[in-house]
């Protein structure tokens, strides 16, 4: 038997800890010694211990170590925590990565403009509202004020006075900045039950689990300056905006008359925009040297694909046109997996230089093929997966099979790579995530 201490520099790990683990029921000693007090362990104690080691390097806490230890695990459900604990550190990375690249267009900022920014932007979570608003479309912004009186009005009718905590809203529902025929909502939150009417509704604002914030202080004539230097900081800042901008009036907007007394002078605005961020080849398009993305590497099922078939080397992008065709007859499809889930399989490059190219949908079986289409049968294999959009696939490509392939310890597996386009897939966004996957072994 070893003493602890003996035992502490043979698994290099300190006593404090082999207290605590024996506390905790983790790794007791083997023998104690009644009348010293002092713990032996023995060396077949040390597998467990590196496995105790090897599942906290994984970022187990010591809870779900010990129910590992002490559980009769099936190896599905090890498996399920495995993946979950995967999931947790991708989002962790994420999260790291999107602070990373805040921090470098911060300072891009400063050594650009050699001063601190005028509008500091946070990101934060907003929860879903009820509210109470009237829209319309207006000749132009400075209308909006018809619209609250109208709104105050209507309040005033049912009793109903805003509270600092429930601020009015500006909701812009143009997808772009117009000067005329604007399309906007006033509102407020409601706290309580209300009624609506041919003009003022009541309905769910949605939520958005990172919505980007500026706020503004002073004339609302220059709220534009605060709305710019919000859209210049998303886009520096790799996200892209995916709904419709807000403004949280922090007390009732006044009219121009009213902003001209001295006590009105700096009225307070937020400004939201929605956003998610962009996928990391996205903000690297045209620098491909520049390139660090590390893919995911996920083994999936045989799967079975029923689309139209191009031979040749694409040299007049027949595959577009392609694409285009087989859209309207994806109905005729039969048995699909999910109708909006669309897949580009690929084959191998021939010595001719032309390769084999489906465009379909994934079924669960291949029965009734349409005419003029094919079935591709997709064997189970290993992928690393590459988030992508329709203008980058080409440097997803390029960096997959020059750069990340010869760097890794992999090596380009028999059989074919495919696209694979997700539900919330829209071909007319320039900036729609799609994937590659490369067989791999």
């Amino acid at each position: 038997m070893l003493k602890i201490g003996e035992f502490s520099k043979i698994a290099q790990l300190p006593v404090k800890t082999l207290r605590y683990y024996a506390e905790r029921g983790l790794l007791k000693p083997a023998w104690i010694d009644r009348f010293s007090g002092y713990r032996y362990y023995t060396l077949a104690q040390l597998p467990r211990l590196n496995r105790i080691l090897a599942l906290k390097d994984l970022g187990f806490s010591l809870d779900q170590i010990e129910h590992l230890l002490y559980t009769d695990m099936h190896s599905d459900e090890l498996r399920g925590m495995l993946r979950m604990r995967h999931a947790e550190l991708e989002q962790h990375i994420h999260a790291e990565q999107s602070r990373l690249t805040r921090i470098e267009a911060r300072l891009q900022q400063i050594e650009r403009e050699e001063l601190q920014p005028t509008y500091e932007v946070v990101l934060k979570p907003v929860a879903t509202q009820r509210i109470l608003g009237i829209r319309d479309t207006l000749s132009s912004y400075s209308e909006i004020d018809t619209l609250f009186s109208e709104l105050d009005n209507y309040l005033q009718h049912h009793r109903h006075t805003p509270v600092p905590v429930n601020p009015y809203l500006g909701i812009h529902y143009d997808g772009e900045y117009r000067d005329e025929q604007v399309d906007l909502e006033v509102a407020v939150p409601l706290a309580r039950q209300m009624p609506g009417s041919a003009r003022a509704f009541v309905h769910e604002l949605p939520s958005s689990p990172t919505m980007a914030c500026v706020v503004h202080q002073g004339d609302y004539t220059r709220l534009n300056e605060a709305s710019q230097a919000l859209v210049g900081w998303i886009d520096a800042n790799g996200y892209r905006i995916t709904g419709m901008s807000r403004h949280i009036f922090l007390q009732r907007p006044l009219a121009q008359q009213q902003l001209a007394q001295p006590s009105n002078a700096n009225p307070i605005t937020e400004l939201q925009y929605p956003v998610k961020m962009k996928p990391f080849l996205i903000q690297v398009k045209g620098l491909k040297e520049k390139i660090k993305m590390e893919p995911t590497i996920n083994k999936k099922e045989a799967f079975t694909v029923v689309g139209m078939l191009y031979h040749g080397k694409n040299e007049n992008s027949e595959i577009a046109k392609m694409w285009r065709e087989f859209h309207p007859r994806m109905e005729e499809i039969q048995d699909k997996v999910d109708p909006n889930v669309g897949y580009g399989v690929c084959g191998e490059l021939e010595k001719s230089g032309a390769f084999k190219y489906l465009a379909g949908s994934g079924v669960t079986q291949a029965t009734d093929i349409p005419e003029g289409m094919s079935v591709w049968e997709v064997p189970e294999q290993l992928y690393a997966v590459f988030p992508c959009t329709l203008s980058t696939i080409g440097d997803a490509y390029q960096f997959a099979f020059d750069t990340w392939l010869p760097e890794s310890d992999y090596a380009k597996a028999t059989g074919p790579d495919f696209e694979f386009y997700p539900a919330e897939f829209n071909g007319d966004d320039a900036e729609a995530v799609m994937y590659i996957y490369i067989p791999i072994k």
